[in-house]
């Protein structure tokens, strides 16, 4: 049984191997779980970045859009006030038009009135001095018939004398 010590060694040797593996497996077996556990939080978060990253790209998506939104609703606004200042400015201009004519308008016919007028009184100063005329024509007729009859008057009352006279 000589062989008897060595059979203890070894199998001390063979406990102790075993030993060994079961610590090596044991610590490649915690390597693996703890490297399985850093897989896993880097797996975490690679999802993490990519939902960020897609939450991101549609925020920009979002946020280029609400811009684009904001500027079609500024650029109709800007075109809305555009034609409303257009039409304003037509409708001023049309009104200033309208009340150049009318202007135009009432002058012609305070024009025109005052011409009937001008022709009115050139026809009342032309009648009054045809009658100034035919009444001074008058008054010199009436004060030679005066005259004439004054004169006829005389010669009659000096014949009269000049009979009386002579008698």
């Amino acid at each position: 049984m000589a062989n008897q010590p060595e059979v203890d060694e070894l199998e001390k040797l063979i406990a102790s191997l075993r030993q060994e593996i079961e610590e090596i497996l044991g610590d490649k077996q915690q390597m693996a779980a703890s490297n399985q556990d850093h897989v896993t939080q880097l797996t975490a978060t690679i999802v993490a970045m990519r939902e960020e990253l897609e939450r991101m790209q549609a925020d920009k998506q979002e946020s280029v859009q609400q811009a684009i939104a904001d500027s079609t609703q500024e650029i109709n606004h800007l075109k809305a006030t555009v034609v409303a200042m257009r039409e304003e400015m037509e409708q001023v201009h049309f009104e200033k038009q309208r009340n150049v004519q009318q202007a135009a308008a009432e002058a012609n016919d305070e024009i025109v009135q005052l011409k009937a007028s001008i022709v009115g009184l050139r026809d009342e100063i032309e009648s009054a001095a045809i009658q100034h005329k035919a009444e001074i024509q008058e008054t010199r007729r009436a004060a030679r018939d005066e005259q004439k009859q004054l004169h006829e008057m005389i010669e009659a009352l000096r014949g009269r004398l000049e009979n009386k006279d002579g008698r």
